[in-house]
């Protein structure tokens, strides 16, 4: 557990009504059922600026999240993710300036991480035994891990599809782990009514505020590796939507507080198999729910992202954003483009927003002399994929000799 600053986390605020609520565990708002969001007290922050952050990773940001007590501030050393200038990358793009957040580089290889450490503090902080999430991948193995960490009993329903990286660290971590069949939409309904039971904490994307949080230090950590002079853009990838909300949230209060100038241009990133939210954005219509199937963006597949998805397009019309889907094809493209040009492994989750840059770009929907950072989320070592040709080559001097020189040959 992680020692740090005061939470300066005061209440509930519903997104819909305004009603406020008690620092309590409540997933929607008690007038409303809205989507509720943590509110903090942004005066402390004005007076003392960025000197109210101590230590490193993601719980120097313990001032602007909600754990309250630094005993439940789970951590596997998660946070303080590289933010990485890519001169190659940009140069194939024709952009004066290109960054990527390489959230692969956190404990479980993903930015889950972020989320699992404030929802798993959460579920420690009001007396949860166990947790549980349900998951194509990624936040399976990240709140497995998590829980563990802590202590914690975790149900893990997984995909059955998931790659095998991912279902062999959740079969390593979870005490239960539970492959389900079809879809992740398909199973989130019959999974929200036992969280309404309580019989575990909701470690899901779509309602727990306290988890959703976590993903905001994304924001911050860009504010503060960039000298509080953030892009002018930030393309975010959004299934649910949660890093889109989170990051939009984090940039607000550093405006607010005057750390920051201005807020960037928020991109929402989604795979076109997948993309609800981007169909809503492009037509100027309501979020219409979408039946899909596989995606190789596994972490991208949720057709129907609920009252999330209808957060993250209120904040793409209120902010002007954009948002974009790439094909599958186009994803994979840009996770060997990435691979080879500037040495970031990612997974196909984590390419999808490069390859939404790249269509955007290609379609002269970004200005490409501004500043643009593309957060990578995930990294390519959990990735399933068909294996280059193993078979081997014996050498000798000269054949060896030969093979270097005619590869070197321009």
């Amino acid at each position: 557990m992680n020692a740090g600053p005061e939470s300066l986390a005061r209440s509930l605020v519903c997104i819909e009504c305004g009603a406020a609520h008690a620092l309590d565990y409540r997933l929607e708002c008690a007038k409303c059922r809205g989507l509720l969001a943590v509110v903090y007290d942004l005066d402390v922050l004005r007076r003392r600026g960025p000197a109210v952050f101590t230590g490193h990773g993601l719980w120097r940001y313990a001032p602007v999240l909600p754990i309250a007590d630094p005993a439940h501030r789970v951590s596997l050393g998660e946070g303080g993710t590289p933010l990485i200038e890519c001169p190659r990358l940009a140069r194939h793009f024709g952009v004066r300036r290109l960054l990527v957040k390489f959230d692969g580089a956190n404990p479980t290889g993903t930015v889950k991480d972020r989320t699992s450490a404030t929802a798993v503090g959460a579920a420690l902080q009001f007396g949860f035994t166990a947790t549980s999430v349900v998951s194509t991948g990624n936040a399976g193995s990240s709140i497995a891990a998590y829980s563990a960490r802590a202590g914690l009993r975790a149900f893990i329903f997984a995909y059955e599809r998931a790659s095998a990286p991912k279902l062999l660290h959740m079969s390593a971590t979870a005490s239960d782990l539970v492959l389900y069949k079809g879809v992740y939409d398909d199973l989130i309904g019959l999974w929200d009514r036992l969280v309404e039971e309580r019989l575990f904490f909701d470690c899901g994307a779509s309602r727990n505020a306290y988890k959703q949080e976590g993903k905001k230090t994304l924001a911050w950590e860009i504010g503060e590796q960039t000298g509080w002079r953030p892009p002018d853009v930030v393309v975010a990838p959004v299934a649910v939507g949660e890093i889109f909300i989170a990051c939009a949230r984090g940039f607000r209060e550093m405006h607010e507080v005057g750390f920051i100038e201005r807020m960037p241009t928020m991109v929402a990133a989604q795979a076109t198999r997948a993309n609800p939210i981007a169909r809503a954005w492009s037509d100027g219509g309501r979020l219409q729910p979408q039946k899909i199937g596989y995606t190789v963006a596994e972490g991208l597949a949720a057709g129907n992202p609920g009252r999330k998805g209808e957060w993250v397009l209120h904040l793409l019309r209120e902010h002007g954003g954009l948002a974009g889907h790439a094909e599958d094809e186009e994803i994979l493209a840009a996770q060997r483009l990435l691979a080879r040009t500037e040495g970031i492994w990612a997974g196909p989750t984590g390419a999808g927003s490069l390859a939404v840059l790249a269509r955007l770009l290609a379609d002269k929907r970004l200005d490409p002399g501004q500043t643009i950072a593309v957060i990578v989320s995930e990294t390519g070592l959990k990735t399933e994929a068909e294996l280059p040709p193993r078979a081997g080559v014996a050498f000798d001097d000269e054949s060896l000799r030969r093979l270097v020189l005619e590869r070197l040959r321009p």
